[in-house]
């Protein structure tokens, strides 16, 4: 089941932001998000952190839209 979900935030200027358990560190330290690929399955894509939102966290370097993995994703790191 996949759902569009928005967030509101008081900020000047619209953010992306993902649940703080969606966030995992690659092999070389850096932190990365689960994306569902082209074919369904799930690719790791690193990204850069920015503001703290209490349990949610601003990421760059990710394009609008994209559908993430938010639940499980340290399962998935580690398989």
């Amino acid at each position: 089941m996949f759902a569009d979900v928005y967030f509101h935030f008081e900020t000047d200027q619209e953010v992306l932001a993902v649940p703080e358990n969606a966030l995992t560190r690659s092999a070389d330290g850096d932190w990365q998000l689960f994306v569902v690929d082209d074919d369904g399955g799930f690719a790791a894509q690193e990204v850069t952190l920015g503001r703290s939102f209490g349990d949610y966290r601003e990421v760059l370097g990710i394009k609008a839209g994209l559908e993430v993995v938010t639940q499980g994703a340290f399962l998935l790191h580690h398989s």
